[in-house]
C-alpha cells in the first residue's frame, strides 16, 4: 500500500513536506486503511451547531473517538443523541485537515443501552417517584408579586446575569443570591444548602435553582438526591432553571414549576410592571362599569318604587277625594236647608205624579163612565121607545109584559117615546103575532 510523498531524515537532501502535504498523505493513509465500520461507546459532549451538524465523543473505559454527524444524517434520526446513551455507530474514519485530527463520520446510529449515567439516573427516579416526591398535589403556587426573589446558582455566569436582568427589567425588586458550584464534586451539597437556607429566610417568597447550559456531566449535580430532597422539603415554591429547554433533569421533576432557561425562570416568578398596571386599569374598569351598573340598576328600582309610590298616592287621594265627595254630599244632605229643598222637590215631584195620576184617572174615570153610559144607553127601555116600542104599565105602575097580567076593563098607561097613552082593556089574545110557535 503506498504511503503517499516520502518522508525525508535529517541528513536527506531532499525537498522538506509542507504540514498540509503530510496531514494529506496521513489521511489518505488511515481513510484507506479503514472502510465502514461499527463503533460501539457511550456518548458524552454532545452538541449540536447552528448549521445542523452534530459533534459528540464515543468513549469506553480507555480512549475516546471524536464523532460528527452531518445535518442530512441528524435530520434522519428518530431520537436525538444525548450525553449517557449507549450507541453503536456506523460510519467511516476521516481526518479533519485543518485540525490535523482524525473523527468517524457517522452515518447512522443505534442505542445499544442506556449508558451506566443514565441507568442510575433511571433508578434514581422510579425510586423517588415511588416515594410521591414527583406528584402534582405536592406542587405549589407561584406567589403572583413576591417581595424578594432567592437564587441558587453560581455567583459568576450568564445563569443569575439573565436572572437579574429579566427581573430589573420586568419589575425591579429584590434579589437574594446563595451563590453555589453548580458542577464538579461537592456542587450537589452547595446547592442543598442554599436551597435550605433561602428557605428560611423571611422575605424570600419564591426561589429559583438552576444554571446554564451543558454537557448531562455538567448538570449532574441537578440530578444527585440530595438536592432533589432538599427540593421537596422546602416550604418555599421552588422553579427549577437548569440548562437549556432540551435538558430535562430530576430537579425539573421534584420543583413546583419548571423554567426551560434562566431567563424564563424570571420571567415567571415576577409578572411585567406594565402588564401589572394594564391589568390592574383593566379591573379598575371593569369595577367602575360594575358600580356604574349597580348604581343605575339602583337608581333604576329607586326609580320604578318612586313612579309606583306617585301612582298608589294618586290612587289613595282619588279615593279620599271621593270619599270626601261622598261625606260632603252626605252632609249637604242632612242639613235643614237641603231637607227642606229635598221635601219640596218630593213635593213637587208628588204633586206632578198626583196631577198625572189624578189627570189619568178622571179621563180614564171619564172613558168609562161613557162606556157605561152607551152601554146603558143600549139597554135603556128608552132607547127600545125610539125604535116604536111602548111600555105598558098598569095602575100600580107595574110593567105589564103579558096579556095574563090584566082584566078585560082595566086601565093601563101606555108610555112612548115621545109622550104617553091612557088605555083600558078592551079584549086580550093569548098570543101575539111574533111570539114563536111553542113545541
Amino acid at each position: 500500500m503506498p504511503l503517499g510523498p516520502r518522508v525525508t531524515s535529517p541528513g536527506d537532501e531532499a525537498r522538506p513536506l509542507s504540514v498540509t502535504a503530510v496531514t494529506r498523505a496521513l489521511k489518505e493513509v488511515v481513510e484507506g486503511a479503514f472502510g465502514m465500520l461499527s463503533v460501539d461507546g457511550e456518548v458524552f459532549s454532545a452538541r449540536k451547531a447552528s448549521s445542523g451538524h452534530l459533534y459528540f465523543t464515543l468513549k469506553d473505559a480507555h480512549a475516546q473517538l471524536p464523532c460528527v454527524m452531518w445535518r442530512s444524517a441528524v435530520q434522519m434520526l428518530a431520537t436525538p443523541i444525548e450525553d449517557g446513551m449507549k450507541l453503536v455507530a456506523a460510519g467511516k474514519i476521516s481526518v479533519y485537515e485543518p485540525h490535523g485530527r482524525y473523527q468517524m463520520v457517522v452515518r447512522s446510529v443505534r442505542q445499544s443501552g442506556l449508558g451506566e449515567l443514565l441507568v442510575q439516573l433511571e433508578k434514581l427516579r422510579l425510586r423517588l417517584a415511588a416515594e410521591g416526591l414527583f406528584d402534582a398535589e405536592r406542587k405549589k403556587p407561584l406567589p403572583l408579586l413576591p417581595r424578594k426573589v432567592g437564587v441558587v446558582t453560581a455567583a459568576t455566569g450568564a445563569a443569575i446575569r439573565d436572572i437579574i436582568a429579566t427581573i430589573h427589567q420586568r419589575y425591579p425588586m429584590g434579589i437574594v443570591l446563595y451563590p453555589a458550584r453548580v458542577q464538579g464534586p461537592g456542587a450537589a451539597a452547595q446547592i442543598a444548602r442554599g436551597i435550605a437556607a433561602l428557605d428560611a429566610a423571611d422575605d424570600v417568597e419564591v426561589i429559583i435553582v438552576g444554571r446554564g447550559g451543558g454537557s448531562l456531566q455538567d448538570l449532574w449535580a441537578f440530578n444527585e438526591e440530595v438536592v432533589v430532597r432538599a427540593i421537596a422539603a422546602c416550604q418555599t415554591p421552588v422553579v427549577s432553571a437548569v440548562g437549556h429547554e432540551v435538558d430535562t433533569l430530576l430537579s425539573d421533576y421534584v420543583a413546583d414549576v419548571r423554567a426551560a432557561t434562566p431567563t424564563a425562570a424570571g420571567e415567571m416568578v415576577v409578572p411585567r410592571r406594565v402588564d401589572l398596571e394594564h391589568t390592574l386599569r383593566g379591573h379598575l374598569e371593569d369595577l367602575e362599569a360594575a358600580l356604574l351598573d349597580i348604581i343605575g340598576s339602583r337608581q333604576q328600582r329607586l326609580d320604578d318604587l318612586v313612579f309606583r309610590m306617585q301612582v298608589e298616592a294618586e290612587k289613595v287621594l282619588a279615593r279620599g277625594r271621593e270619599r270626601q265627595g261622598i261625606l260632603a254630599a252626605r252632609l249637604r244632605n242632612l242639613h235643614p236647608k237641603a231637607q227642606v229643598q229635598q221635601g219640596r222637590h218630593n213635593w213637587q215631584a208628588l204633586s206632578r205624579r198626583l196631577m198625572v195620576g189624578g189627570r189619568g184617572a178622571v179621563g180614564e174615570a171619564r172613558m168609562s163612565l161613557r162606556r157605561a153610559t152607551e152601554a146603558l144607553s143600549h139597554l135603556s127601555p128608552l132607547a127600545s121607545l125610539e125604535r116604536g116600542y111602548a111600555i105598558v104599565r098598569g095602575e100600580c105602575r107595574s110593567v105589564i109584559n103579558s096579556a095574563g097580567q090584566v082584566n078585560q076593563g082595566d086601565s093601563l098607561e101606555i108610555l112612548l117615546h115621545r109622550g104617553a097613552i091612557d088605555a083600558r082593556v078592551v079584549g086580550t089574545e093569548a098570543k101575539n103575532e111574533f111570539e114563536p110557535e111553542k113545541p
